[in-house]
């Protein structure tokens, strides 16, 4: 590829739709997405709704030129204002906390400030959404930028061509020049000195047929000419300009992950808030439960003897609950095995994924070092012998697809009606895959509430 990154996207001017990317970064308790009707939720700068999927792939994209659906996406995140992630404004004001010494908080400060976390959460799931889309139209457009790059370089074998012929042209008009020469003009002088009439109109008719010729040279060399120019020209435009869609891409990838970290910071100041009104409140009840001891000890004798009682009891239970945990802690531990899977490709793609559990995730990275999901499964399905794109989009279309219920370790598992995220199965319900910006390749328990569909790679 050039200097520039060559995955994803399309210029303005050549409308081609590309996956919306398999999610890249879930947010971490992504089970809590399903909540949407939350207080304090900050209504979007404008609508939200993406693009409806259409044809045979739920994305509604395509790797190679097709219909100008993507447009509208890549123009919201080149130049438009944030009407999708909605994260600007007061929706990111950190909450008036009460000032150090004040009176105790109410149950109903607390169900305040969980209510503003909820809502913290739903806009950071949504951030963090929109950053797995732009990462993914970011891969895409690199690939039609690489798509541009081979059309500049077969531009230049045209110039290479029109060079050839420029140089032809010349060639040609050089070589009429010395036949003319060679052949002797057709003057009164010639007429004068030739005694037979009919020789001297062969003559005259090769002269003329020799300069009909030189005019048909000299109008292919100005042809020529001009498919130089023109070629260079084509080239130049088209390569200039999906440089340009790409930067901007990336420069509104930035600004999206930047809003995505604020809006995680101020989850966890509100959840720090939130730990430190309930421990107070904890303590609350601790007290009043130990006035309640107190009264309860001058109580009749037969209430004293039960307490003993259950004293007595709970002694027992805790001595034969701390036996269990010593004994489960001297037992011998032995990690899990590798679950079976269907077939040696598969089971080396999940060997190699195991390798790669804890190596951080950076968006459009493909290994080995780092990767982004797509870039994950990319690299250990590679060392299996099989070859993806490096983005979910094309991934979902390269291999047989499975249900739920096919599912065996080694396939590929997608996630959302706009394919923003992908893993690699492992069994018993779990994935490896590298989940988002400021997170590692791990595993985790499959999203079956927003599971897509599966893929079988080789298959």
């Amino acid at each position: 590829m050039s200097s520039v990154p060559t995955e994803g996207w399309h210029s303005a001017g050549e409308p081609r739709p590309g996956p919306r990317r398999p999610r890249d970064v879930p947010p971490s308790g992504f089970g809590r997405r399903t909540s949407k009707h939350v207080a304090r939720q900050t209504p979007a700068a404008g609508p939200t709704d993406d693009p409806q999927p259409t044809g045979n792939d739920p994305t509604g994209w395509r790797p190679k030129a097709g219909a100008p659906i993507v447009l509208g996406l890549v123009g919201i995140l080149v130049a438009g204002p944030p009407v999708v992630w909605g994260f600007a404004g007061s929706a990111w004001a950190a909450p008036t906390t009460p000032a150090s010494g004040s009176a105790p908080e109410s149950p109903e400060s607390l169900q305040s400030l969980q209510a503003e976390i909820n809502g913290t959460r739903v806009r950071l799931d949504e951030s963090t959404r929109q950053t797995a889309i732009a990462t993914e139209v970011f891969n895409a457009e690199r690939i039609r930028l690489a798509e541009a790059e081979r059309a500049a370089a077969a531009a230049a074998g045209r110039v290479d061509r029109a060079d050839d012929a420029v140089r032809q042209a010349s060639d040609k008009h050089r070589g009429l020049a010395v036949s003319a020469n060679r052949a002797g003009g057709f003057g009164q002088l010639s007429l004068l000195l030739t005694g037979d009439p009919r020789q001297v109109l062969d003559r005259a008719g090769a002269v003329d047929a020799l300069a009909r010729r030189q005019r048909v040279a000299d109008t292919g060399l100005r042809l020529a000419r001009r498919d130089l120019t023109e070629a260079r020209r084509s080239a130049d435009v088209a390569l200039a300009g999906k440089r340009k869609i790409v930067m901007r891409l990336a420069a509104r990838k930035r600004s999206i992950e930047a809003s995505a970290a604020e809006q995680r910071s101020l989850l966890q100041r509100l959840e720090s808030r939130y730990a430190s009104l309930e421990r107070r409140a904890r303590e609350r009840q601790a007290a009043a439960a130990r006035a309640r001891r107190a009264a309860a000890a001058a109580a009749a004798a037969s209430a004293a003897r039960k307490a003993a009682a259950e004293r007595v009891r709970y002694r027992k239970e805790s001595a034969a609950v701390a036996a269990a945990g010593r004994a489960f802690a001297a037992a011998p531990t032995t990690p899990a095995p590798i679950p079976p899977t269907g077939g040696g490709g598969a089971s080396r793609a999940v060997q190699e994924a195991y390798a790669q559990l804890g190596k951080p995730y950076v968006w459009a990275a493909a290994g080995p070092k780092s990767f982004d999901c797509s870039g994950l499964t990319q690299w250990v399905w590679g060392k299996a012998g099989v070859s993806l794109s490096h983005y979910t989009g094309s991934q979902w279309n390269e291999g047989r697809r499975v249900n739920r219920a096919g599912l065996i370790p080694g396939d590929l598992v997608f996630f959302h009606a706009d394919l923003d995220h992908v893993g690699i199965y492992i069994g018993g319900g779990k994935m490896i895959h590298a989940p988002r910006t400021g997170e590692v390749v791990k595993v985790e328990k499959i999203w079956w509430s927003s599971f897509r569909g599966g893929v079988r790679p080789g298959a």
